[in-house]
């Protein structure tokens, strides 16, 4: 990574203390919903987060969500602490995406529709790992920010833009101008704020599944997937989908639920 690279990553605040109150919560094995509700509803802004991404149609809830209590019940604690986090990233982040050709919006609506997409692929079949892949898939992205802001200090915003023009791997764009990929930048600042180890190796495995084992493998896998439905600004394409289920083929996913999840998702 670039001095000005690892200079932006730490500069990135700690997380704001009622997100570091859920994030115990969480992972007590002893906290329950009425805690983190509790934990919530102490800090407005965060309420008013949750509440707003909770009531997006992608998420399939068929009435109007009120309060964190309702929220926590029909979306559970996985993907209420996976808004949580993404709540703290636009408490800490002035995010200028325009050396990816792309908006604030544009990549706030990528981040959603991959949590979506991930909800709806996994709530029923595989919870366990739900508590992994939301935060991965919500989050995973987050780098590109960092990277953003140090291509424009650099100079070398040009270099994305080059790449996108000639359809290039915008990862191996990333890497030349300053040392690192998205998935590596989000794997770092993760580390920086303790966050569970396994979503950062799944996050820092899921450009290469074939470099790690087991469930780790299945889930970096899965993060792969989820990442190549939807584009970095959102879209959902034919190509996107064909090369998503390239990898479910590939690695053996469930490619059933994920058909049905996406259903969900293209139709809200």
């Amino acid at each position: 990574m670039t001095k000005t690279l690892l200079k932006n990553i730490d500069a990135i605040p700690p997380l704001p203390e009622s997100v570091q109150d859920v994030e115990k919560i969480y992972r007590d094995e002893n906290g329950t919903f009425e805690d983190m509700q509790k934990a919530i509803e102490k800090d407005p802004i965060l309420t008013a987060d949750i509440l707003r991404i909770a009531n997006s149609p992608m998420y399939g809830i068929s009435r109007t969500v009120n309060s964190v209590k309702q929220a926590v019940s029909l979306l559970g604690k996985d993907a209420i602490r996976a808004f949580v986090l993404n709540s703290a990233v636009n408490a800490s982040f002035k995010i200028d995406l325009s050396p990816y050709n792309m908006t604030k919006e544009q990549f706030a609506y990528a981040c959603e529709r991959q949590l979506a997409l991930t909800i709806n692929w996994f709530v029923r079949r595989q919870p366990k790992q739900l508590a992994v892949l939301a935060p991965a898939a919500f989050l995973v992205d987050l780098g590109r920010v960092i990277i953003s802001k140090t291509l424009i200090e650099d100079g070398k915003a040009g270099v994305i833009k080059e790449a996108l023009d000639k359809a290039e791997d915008i990862s191996h764009a990333e890497k030349s101008a300053c040392g690192a990929q998205t998935t590596d930048v989000t794997a770092t600042l993760f580390n920086n704020w303790k966050l569970d180890p396994e979503i950062i190796h799944v996050i820092r495995y899921s450009d290469d599944p074939e470099g790690t084992i087991d469930e780790d493998r299945e889930m970096a896998a899965q993060l792969k997937a989820i990442r190549e439905t939807v584009l970095p600004n959102g879209e959902i394409t034919e190509e996107s989908i064909a090369a998503a289920k390239a990898t479910i083929e590939e690695f053996g996913l469930d490619l059933e639920s994920y058909e049905k999840a996406l259903d969900i998702v293209l139709n809200s």
